[in-house]
């Protein structure tokens, strides 16, 4: 009723309780935003309007989505063997600690026709869970801009746990803090490819510019406490505006965790064609030093034995060749999903118009209109 949305008036002209606190009305104002009552397009979906929108979906989704699989078919994607099975040389079980692999290891990758470019190299990750709740959160965005003086019991810190302090059952210190903290730096994939053509010619990979621009210029900045217990950046140079461990491209690529448990993550550009033929792909984790034989890891001083581990999680590594084109890298499910969407449209409006044809219903028919009174039915005539 309309007494309760207004103030009802009292004998001696006072004002209800309604406003006798607050000294004003709370009806709404009258606009009509504030009544609900602005234009709006109400459509009256006729049997002729909808059948045209289906029609017309489906004879435009299905003729695109034939060029988008054309598009994707006219790429020139490889797969390598997984060469964490190619690569292993002795105790190469699952659950293996004494793991040996050959390192550098060098496999074959077929090249059905000729590539042109841009072509990219991708690493794959099979089995990897870089999606899970708390391996996201494991960094601190604060210490990788190159703020100092963060340590393990700062907020800051607080999710890098358990890879905030090199010494878990130390002090709080610097001298005891991970720079970069955190599970997804800690894991940081470090394995490094060559790529020789057929008659052994090395290929030359571009690295500038395989991670996004904004994050090069403003996410990720080395400082003077950059690599302080960090394994993976032993051995490089971690001075501001080094263009290495922190401000390495790679480093910044791997930051960025995937959504699903195989993905691919962008390695290198490669600006030349490739002609068809066997190439040999050569992986290696580690440091050369003249009077070491084999790869040496920097951090221990000692021989590499194996390269990045994916074998405890039953996990594997692939490296991917691809060209792109104007819808990116080889992927039919877009020219698939237009297809299919545009398949279901036609099938709906061939139906609607059956329906149609044979039952027709005339608009604005009131005796579909039912009526319930007291527990009885009765058409509105």
């Amino acid at each position: 009723p309309a007494a309760s949305f207004c103030p009802s008036l009292r004998a001696g002209g006072g004002r209800s309780a309604m406003d006798s606190g607050a000294g004003q009305s709370r009806r709404p104002a009258n606009t009509p935003f504030r009544q609900q009552t602005l234009k709006a397009w109400r459509p009256i979906l006729t049997p002729l309007w909808v059948i045209s929108t289906f029609t017309m979906v489906g004879v435009v989704f299905i003729p695109i989505g034939f060029v988008c699989l054309d598009a994707s078919d006219q790429l020139i994607e490889v797969k390598s063997a997984p060469y964490d099975e190619a690569c292993c040389k002795k105790n190469c079980g699952v659950d293996d600690e004494d793991r040996i692999d050959f390192n550098p290891c060098r496999i074959s990758v077929k090249i059905p026709a000729r590539m042109e470019p841009p072509i990219h190299m991708y690493y794959m990750l099979e089995n990897f869970y870089q999606n899970h709740r708390r391996y996201v959160k494991s960094r601190s965005d604060r210490q990788l801009r190159g703020e100092t003086g963060l340590t393990a019991a700062d907020s800051a810190l607080a999710d890098c746990a358990p890879r905030a302090k090199f010494d878990p059952d130390g002090d709080d210190s610097i001298g005891n803090t991970i720079n970069p903290c955190g599970l997804i730096a800690w894991s940081f994939f470090n394995d490094t490819f060559k790529l020789y053509k057929p008659d052994g010619a090395k290929v030359h990979l571009r690295k500038r510019g395989i991670a996004w621009p904004s994050d090069v210029a403003d996410k990720f900045n080395n400082s003077h406490e950059t690599g302080d217990n960090f394994p993976p950046f032993a051995g490089m140079d971690c001075r501001r505006g080094s263009g290495e461990c922190v401000e390495d491209e790679d480093f910044i690529v791997w930051m960025r965790t995937a959504g699903l448990p195989t993905f691919r993550k962008l390695y290198r550009r490669i600006d030349q064609a490739l002609p068809a033929g066997t190439y040999e792909l050569e992986i290696s984790n580690g440091w050369e030093e003249d009077d070491r034989d084999g790869l040496v890891n920097k951090w221990t001083n000692e021989s590499q034995r194996f390269l990045y581990p994916v074998h405890t999680f039953s996990g594997h590594k692939y490296v991917v060749l691809t060209t792109t084109s104007w819808i990116g890298g080889k992927n039919p499910f877009l020219g698939w999903a237009y297809i299919i969407v545009g398949a279901v449209s036609l099938a709906l409006a061939l139906a609607f118009f059956v329906k149609h044809k044979v039952s027709p219903r005339r608009l604005g028919d009131t005796s579909y209109l039912i009526w319930s009174k007291d527990g009885s039915s009765a058409h509105h005539q």
